[in-house]
């Protein structure tokens, strides 16, 4: 079992944000927001 991620404010808002427009993520946009935000991919799943 992998260790809960306590992510940022920041972080935490702009999920939010791509929740609200887009309750589904493809795996480039999720791979974006990887990169954007400095999570692995897992860590990303909505």
């Amino acid at each position: 079992k992998r260790p809960r991620t306590a992510f940022s404010s920041a972080q935490l808002a702009r999920l939010k944000h791509e929740f609200n427009e887009n309750r589904y993520l493809t795996e480039r946009r999720r791979q974006q927001l990887s990169a954007e935000l400095g999570l692995n991919e897992a860590q990303i799943k909505i």
